[in-house]
């Protein structure tokens, strides 16, 4: 039977009630606070111990008002939660300036940065291990201080009732308090402390406690309600406290105190839990005893137990168990959206498995607007794309001094917060796409970190751009000065708190992100977040630290802030909370994931500085307290919901067999019928039609390219289907960054190089005075030193982008006086270097199924020419290659597949004036390694490899050319039939299937 309200006499004490947390709970309370109101004829303060039941009882009022009430009463009673009703204290001005918490961590990580002993200690060396810490030694001190405060309650009251007292000396005074309260306390506390850390934790509780601590405000607030009650006493309202969850001891002892001295002045209501008809086991019905250890049920208590489980409605609780996390996602899914085709809105999904709840989220989101999900969990802002977006921007400038990675740059640019038309001050429009330009020039040339060795990839990709009529990429350097004079500004920056805040957001208002971020839901919490770090005048607002100490204390606070969803209208609403949350809620079905043994009940992570039994000690929170709790509110949750789904994962992810929780298992042995289901996800059957072939037919609407190039010939020739999909259907793989460095850029400048030192050696070659006339071995000497000037020249700016490429340019060097032999011995062969980076091509005249004459040009970049000077006829072609001679001879066994000095070789031959060669032909061709082996003996060191039988393999190479070309344009069907070697690394892999028959 229901405990009755109370009759409301003028005992100078409170009044106790309890209500039974079942299905009914909101409506006796509601009922009991309008008691309240009717017999004192006053609108009642009731105040709830936790926030989450706050609208549900302001509904509940609403829904259950007396009919006709009297007209004093005819509001609302005003509900409010502890932490706002201490928020709301009177004379709030007056209390002591409050620290945020930021100011409260760093004036714990000052002391800590003093002692590194310490952070040895704890395993905290890192910056982000030192501000956990720092949040470690925070929460220990308030334990410390909430078991202490109390002592000087009856001081504080007093100095609150001096309503003259200035508030300055206010602030000493408590200060003095707080010292001699810590000084008393100190002695016994040290006295059951006796390792060396928390000895420490005492020192830093001694020292860093001040009066705007929150513990030390809350008994401010206290103080000041209770001063108001005493000044009011004609008018004093009553109040109605609620304890909606088991208090620490220390709680319930400050407030047991303070109701008691507020029941002078009005009124006084404390309202609990009453679990006799809602427990369903011990533990939930009697709690724990004065050692802290839990009380034994007698038989007549597991009478009433027995009573209360066969009272509920079990017949509306399902077990299902999942044998796979995807599966149990899946089941959790499919249990939601049953209650909603039974015509449920307001469910509840309790996240004991917060996995498998935000997977089944994911699931659930085909639902679209209508169904509204609130995540109640903590949801981290930092998961948010606003966060990654800050912190892509955080990575960038943390880079070293000469420069980002290429994924750290592109990670940042490729954030959709950031604005490069408003970076450049330019229209949208001439902004539409450089960051896919800059991702593709740095991918092709792989450079891979440093901004000299960006420039230098932009600055070549212009010039093959001008030389191809193309419009250069200026915006793109312009983007790079703008981002490296930034990236500098932090590393120039003398950095402390104040000019790091005020760094931060210029760089976000410059670059657009600041407005972008406004426009978005997270984005908008985020700045908010980031406004906490404006110190103002503070103490702490010129705290010096390195910048990677200062990132890592920004991203430590945006990981401890919790992202909140916008709320909105819908057919249907799911909350995700934890168990605590679903205290006196209504809900018409609740789905509870993760209901195994190993995650229910769920304890908290253990303080890292205090052991259980201090704790209780401390009146703190204990191990044996959080599981009564949690029987509690899962008693409460099974008795008051007639819907409830219980699901977990009954294998692990090592395979072992997962029972549920022990309470669940208990239950069953007292309802025998209840079964356990296995949730099975649904199955499809089809037949399927395995493709047989990859093959397929030039669209006729589609238009053959009438340029190609070598590397496309060369595609044609590995496998048509791979030259279909990557030249003419433009189908190309996003390109990533291999680990390490790659020789491609470096490549590139070892051309450059070549060219730059040939045309000075044609140049000195003028001079009748030089000394490369007297002598084979002076002008070795010459070739050497000026060879090795022009490396050293070249690869500067590389090697200022990314230090990784001195290897490579090491490797050349020592490369040197290998390939002036081998340039002499050619020079003593007649051949003289000509020209370098000509781009040479040629026309191939078809005839199209339709009878239209087609043109075709062939063209592509030779690395070099030489002409022999034994004759006025002969000419020959180089093509550079960074391989050793053996990947070059393997390359060479299938020349006409790799035809790229063919066709140098035709195109000078048909038309040699636009080569710089007239009067010449291509007498030779040979390709040239750039790595050979230098192990071997100089005279049996290989560098070059000439295309055999000249004549022969140029006539061949001409009639495949036609006949390929003539398939091409013929739009006959391309079949995938290239081997192994060429598939393994296609682009077109996934699209033709070839592996699959």
């Amino acid at each position: 039977m229901p405990h009755p309200f109370p009759t409301l006499n003028a005992q100078q004490q409170p009044h106790a009630w309890a209500i039974a947390p079942n299905a009914s709970a909101l409506k006796s309370l509601a009922e009991g606070i309008w008691n309240c109101a009717v017999q004192t004829k006053q609108r009642p303060l009731v105040v709830l111990s936790t926030a989450g039941p706050l609208m549900g009882v302001r509904a509940a009022l609403e829904k259950y008002r007396p009919q006709d009430p009297d007209p004093q009463i005819a509001f609302l009673p005003q509900v409010m939660s502890f932490s706002d009703w201490l928020e709301a204290a009177p004379s709030a001005w007056k209390f002591p300036k409050k620290q945020t918490d930021l100011e409260r961590w760093l004036s714990v990580y000052i002391n800590l940065r003093k002692h590194k002993i310490v952070q040895s200690w704890f395993k905290a060396e890192s910056e982000a291990g030192a501000w956990g810490l720092a949040q470690a030694v925070i929460d220990a001190c308030d334990s410390l201080s909430e078991a202490v405060v109390p002592l000087m309650q009856s001081e504080i009251n007093a100095l609150v009732q001096n309503q003259t007292l200035d508030s300055e000396l206010w602030v000493k005074q408590v200060e003095t308090l707080l010292d001699q309260a810590i000084a008393k306390a100190y002695v016994g506390l040290s006295r059951k402390v006796v390792d060396q850390e928390s000895n420490v934790l005492l020192a830093f509780w001694r020292f860093l406690s001040s009066p705007g601590d929150p513990v030390l405000r809350k008994h401010f607030a206290l103080a000041a309600h209770l001063q108001t009650a005493r000044t009011n006493q004609a008018v004093a309202r009553p109040l109605i406290w609620v304890e909606t969850a088991d208090p620490k001891p220390i709680d319930q002892e400050m407030m047991s105190r303070y109701l008691h001295e507020h029941s002078q002045f009005a009124p006084v209501v404390n309202i609990g839990m009453g679990w006799h008809s809602v427990a369903l086991w011990s533990e939930a019905l009697t709690g724990q005893d004065a050692e802290g250890e839990l009380k034994p049920a007698d038989s007549e208590q597991q009478s009433l137990i027995d009573r209360n489980i066969q009272a509920s409605f079990h017949d509306g609780w399902k077990l299902l168990a999942a044998r796979r996390f995807e599966e149990l996602a899946w089941a959790t899914a499919k249990s939601i959206e049953a209650h909603l085709i039974a015509g449920k809105t307001n469910i509840a999904l309790v996240a004991q498995d917060r996995l498998a709840a935000r997977r089944a989220r994911a699931l659930l989101s085909r639902f679209g607007p209508s169904l509204r999900i609130r995540d109640e969990t903590g949801w981290k802002l930092s998961t948010t794309r606003a966060a990654a977006s800050l912190n892509s921007w955080l990575e960038l400038i943390r880079s070293p001094k000469e420069g980002p990675s290429a994924s750290t740059l592109l990670e940042f640019l490729q954030n959709p917060f950031f604005d490069i038309a408003h970076t450049l001050q330019k229209p949208s429009e001439a902004c539409l796409s450089p960051i896919a330009q800059l991702e593709d020039i740095l991918i092709a040339s792989q450079a891979k970190s440093g901004w000299d060795t960006f420039r230098i990839a932009i600055e070549r990709a212009n010039a093959y751009s001008s030389s191809r009529g193309s419009v250069p990429y200026e915006s793109l350097l312009e983007l790079l000065t703008v981002l490296q004079r930034h990236h500098v500004q932090w590393l120039e920056l003398k950095l402390d708190c104040e000019n790091a805040y005020l760094l931060l957001q210029s760089n976000l208002q410059e670059m657009g992100m600041a407005q972008q971020l406004e426009k978005d839901s997270a984005g908008k919490q985020l700045l908010e977040v980031l406004k906490t770090f404006d110190l103002g005048e503070g103490a702490y607002r010129q705290v010096a630290m390195r910048l990677s100490e200062w990132l890592s204390l920004l991203k430590t606070v945006i990981e401890e802030a919790s992202y909140q969803e916008v709320g909105q209208q819908a057919q249907a609403t799911l909350s995700i909370l934890p168990l605590s949350s679903t205290r006196l809620r209504e809900f018409d079905a609740v789905v509870l994931v993760g209901c195994d043994e190993q995650q229910l009940p769920a304890f908290s992570e253990p303080p890292l500085f205090f052991s259980d039994t201090l704790n209780r000690l401390l009146k703190a929170s204990t191990i044996t307290a959080q599981y009564i709790q949690q029987a509690r509110d899962l008693s409460q949750l099974l008795i008051s919901c007639p819907q409830v789904d219980l699901l977990w994962q009954s294998k692990s992810k090592s395979g072992e067999p997962l029972r549920p929780s022990a309470w669940i298992s208990r239950l069953r042995t007292q309802l025998p019928d209840w079964p356990i289901l296995e949730a099975k996800p649904d199955t499809h059957s089809s037949l399927s039609d395995p493709l047989q072939e990859a093959v397929t037919t030039v669209n006729p609407d589609i238009a053959l390219p009438i340029s190609m190039s070598p590397s496309a010939y060369k595609a044609l020739r590995d496998c048509p289907y791979r030259y279909y999909v990557r030249s003419i259907l433009g189908l190309r793989r996003a390109k990533e960054f291999e680990e390490g460095f790659d020789a491609s850029l470096a490549g590139q400048v070892l051309h450059a190089l070549l060219k730059n030192f040939f045309q000075a050696l044609k140049t000195e070659e003028q001079k009748t005075y030089s000394s490369i006339h007297r002598s084979e071995d002076a002008r070795r000497e010459w070739m050497q030193e000026h060879l090795i000037k022009h490396s050293e020249k070249e690869f500067e700016r590389l090697i200022k982008g990314d230090a990784r490429v001195t290897g490579t340019l090491r490797d050349w060097q020592k490369q040197i006086p290998s390939f002036v032999d081998w340039q002499l011995k050619r020079e003593a062969e007649g051949w003289q270097y000509h020209d370098a980076e000509l781009l040479v091509g040629f026309m191939v005249m078809l005839i199209d199924p339709d009878g239209v004459q087609r043109e075709v040009e062939i063209v592509g970049r030779a690395d070099r020419f030489d002409v022999n000077t034994n004759s006025s006829s002969a000419a020959a072609v180089i093509d550079y290659k960074n391989q050793g001679i053996n990947k070059i001879k393997k390359r060479a066994d299938h020349l006409l597949n790799d035809p790229q000095l063919l066709i140098y070789a035709r195109a000078v031959n048909e038309n040699a004036i636009a080569a710089h060669l007239p009067g010449r032909t291509i007498e030779q061709a040979e390709r040239v390694s750039l790595k050979a082996d230098l192990k071997k003996a100089d005279d049996k060191i290989v560098r070059a490899y000439p295309v055999e039988q000249m004549p022969e393999m140029m006539e061949q190479f001409s009639e495949q050319l036609n006949a390929d070309l003539e398939v091409l344009w013929a739009r006959k069907p391309m079949k995938a039939f290239a081997p192994d070697s060429v598939c393994q690394y296609c682009e077109a892999r996934g699209i033709c299937r070839k592996g699959m028959w």
